[in-house]
């Protein structure tokens, strides 16, 4: 068994667990179809670390083998979704092209482990996590100015965490040229200093991840109340408007009854609509 292995999967599979918890969250507590990609990111993203642990625990060569395999796959898959849950912040992605995009992230790994082996389907799975945290960055900046204006503050989040990827990318590059498959849990580690760092960026990219999600989130319901505020005021200013005008039009004349009626009623309608906006405005507080 690989101590450093087992211990920061242990770390990876805690931290996941929080994620999954505050990705259920808010899918329970907002309804949005959003946060179904998100819960499962986080749940594959575990299911990744459950898998590389039962690999560390099992001597079985054959069964060691598989969950390696699901471990590498797992952790491609739950990059992916998590990375996309953060897209749609800035830009629609649709269901359809996650789906697609998800099959085909489990076919080329089959296909790579039928025709080159364990070894190399690992290698092929981790380098693509890295892959996909690169086009999040990517998207980023072609779509800077939207970009920027949907993630709001969160930014700083965003940056922190494709930076500290960026850092392991470059730590699990080197491990890999030593001769180090990481994503193998029969390995054995000649350097359990560099390994426990690149695993420390790991950790590190999680915790900044869900710190970023729930960033994002509360930005993106900063944004929508303020918005939607700006919308009510503007639409109480037009019915008030509308009030006085009436008031203002019957005050001091000789209005026909059945005209005096109708206005009347007018009002009474605008008033139970400024009482709904209030109300309304109110609950977005």
């Amino acid at each position: 068994m690989n101590y450093v292995l087992f211990f920061s999967q242990l770390a990876l599979a805690f931290i996941r667990l929080i994620g999954l918890g505050v990705g259920l969250d808010f899918l329970l507590s907002r309804k949005k179809k959003r946060f179904r990609g998100q819960v499962a990111g986080w749940s594959i993203w575990t299911l990744a670390s459950i898998f590389q642990i039962l690999a560390q625990i099992l001597n079985d060569v054959a069964l060691t083998e598989t969950f390696d395999f699901l471990f590498a796959v797992c952790t491609l898959v739950g990059s992916f979704l998590i990375a996309v849950s953060i897209i749609v912040y800035f830009r629609p992605v649709s269901v359809q092209s996650i789906f697609l995009f998800t099959l085909l992230l489990i076919i080329l790994p089959l296909i790579v482990y039928f025709f080159l082996g364990i070894e190399t389907a690992v290698n092929f799975c981790i380098f693509f996590s890295f892959i996909l945290v690169g086009g999040l960055y990517t998207i980023g900046i072609i779509e800077s100015t939207n970009f920027k204006t949907q993630v709001g503050q969160s930014i700083k989040w965003f940056y922190a965490m494709i930076g500290t990827a960026i850092i392991q990318f470059i730590v699990y590059i080197y491990i890999t040229l030593e001769g180090t498959n990481l994503g193998l849990s029969s390995v054995e580690l000649e350097n359990e200093a560099l390994v426990g760092v690149n695993n420390s960026f790991s950790i590190a990219i999680l915790v900044l991840t869900v710190v970023l999600l729930i960033h994002l989130e509360n930005t993106r319901s900063n944004q929508y109340n303020y918005q939607l505020k700006d919308k009510y005021s503007h639409d109480l200013g037009n019915i008030l408007q509308v009030m006085v005008s009436a008031f203002h039009f019957i005050e001091g004349k000789r209005v026909p009854a059945e005209e005096r009626e109708k206005i009347m009623d007018l009002l009474n309608q605008k008033s139970q609509e400024v009482s709904e906006l209030i109300q309304e405005i109110r609950n977005l507080e």
